[in-house]
C-alpha cells in the first residue's frame, strides 16, 4: 500500500450527517463489510449508510495511514490484515487466516488472553472453532508461542 495522500477524496464523498460516537468502529465496519478494500467511487454510498461525517472519516483514515495500516492502492482504499482480521478471506484459506491472526494479535499488544479472545477475535472475523488450529499453525511455524492463558506473538513488532 502506498501512503494515503488523497484520503480527502474519501471524506469529500461522504455527506454531512450527525456525529458518530465511535467513528473508528463505524469506518472499520464499512471496510470489513467490503472485504477490507473499498473503491473510492463507492465511498459515498458505503460510508453515508453508517452516518459518518467527512471529518470523522478523514481523521480515522489518516490515523490509520500514519500507522501504516491503511492506504490507497490506485482507486482502492484498503486496510491491512492487522486491523481487517479475517474479513475478506475465504474460510478454507488457512494460511491467509493464520497470517491475519498473527498480524491482528501483534497490533493488539502481542498477546491475547483466552477471555479476551471472544471479545476481540470474533468481531475480527475469526471463529471460535478455527482459532485453536490457527494458533497451532503459528506455533508450528515459529511465529508465535502460547503460554496459558496467553497467545503471545513473537517477531520484530513485539
Amino acid at each position: 500500500m502506498r501512503p494515503l495522500a488523497l484520503i480527502l477524496a474519501l471524506a469529500a464523498a461522504t455527506p454531512l450527517q450527525a456525529a458518530s460516537t465511535h467513528p473508528t468502529a463505524k469506518v472499520l465496519e464499512v471496510m470489513r463489510e467490503n472485504g477490507c478494500r473499498l473503491d473510492v467511487s463507492r465511498a459515498e454510498e458505503a460510508l453515508s449508510a453508517h452516518d459518518l461525517r467527512p471529518e470523522d472519516v478523514s481523521a480515522v483514515t489518516n490515523s490509520w495511514a500514519e500507522q501504516g495500516v491503511a492506504g490507497l492502492d490506485g482507486p482502492t482504499f484498503e486496510i491491512a490484515p492487522a486491523i481487517c482480521g479475517a474479513h475478506g478471506l475465504a474460510p478454507e484459506d488457512t494460511a491467509g487466516r493464520a497470517d491475519a491472526l498473527y498480524d491482528y494479535v501483534r497490533l493488539n499488544g502481542c498477546r491475547v488472553v483466552e477471555e479476551e479472545a471472544q471479545i476481540k477475535l470474533r468481531p475480527a472475523g475469526f471463529t471460535q472453532a478455527e482459532t485453536p488450529d490457527l494458533i497451532a499453525r503459528l506455533v508450528d511455524q515459529g511465529c508465535a508461542h502460547q503460554e496459558d492463558p496467553y497467545v503471545i506473538a513473537i517477531g520484530d513488532a513485539c
